[in-house]
This record gives structure tokens, C-alpha cells and sequence, in this order.
């Protein structure tokens, strides 16, 4: 199955798009670079923010009666 594009995704396709269009690339590659920093530095926090969660033992589980249900 696809996985679904994000509203990021589709903006730095649409700013990629500009930028093929525009006569002067620097504001809209400076956009583009600006949306990519934030980008990677929200997954980073979360990628922390996982790690920290299965370290201190609070990783969401699978109680006896999910796993029974998923079942057939």
C-alpha cells in the first residue's frame, strides 16, 4: 500500500515546481532550505523522543487482549 504524502511533501514539490519556473532561484531556494532544515529537525526530536520512550520502558504495548483480537 502507497503511503500517504504529507502537506510537506506536496510543498516542497510545489516549491521544487517554482523553482523550475522562476527567472531568479535564490528566494525560492532559500524557502526550499529553510523547509528542509525544519523538516529534518522534527524527526530528529522524535526519533529521540522514541528512543527515550523504549529506554525508559513507557514504548506503547500490545496488551493479551489486542493480540487476541488481531487473531482470527
Amino acid at each position: 500500500m502507497a503511503k500517504k504524502p504529507e502537506a510537506v511533501d506536496n510543498l516542497l514539490e510545489a516549491l521544487v515546481w517554482m523553482r523550475r519556473k522562476a527567472k531568479k532561484h535564490e528566494p525560492v531556494d532559500d524557502l526550499i532550505d529553510a523547509l528542509m532544515k525544519m523538516r529534518h529537525k522534527v524527526k530528529r526530536k522524535a526519533r529521540k523522543a522514541k528512543k527515550k520512550a523504549v529506554k525508559l520502558g513507557k514504548a506503547k504495548k500490545t496488551t493479551n487482549k489486542q493480540k487476541r483480537k488481531s487473531q482470527p
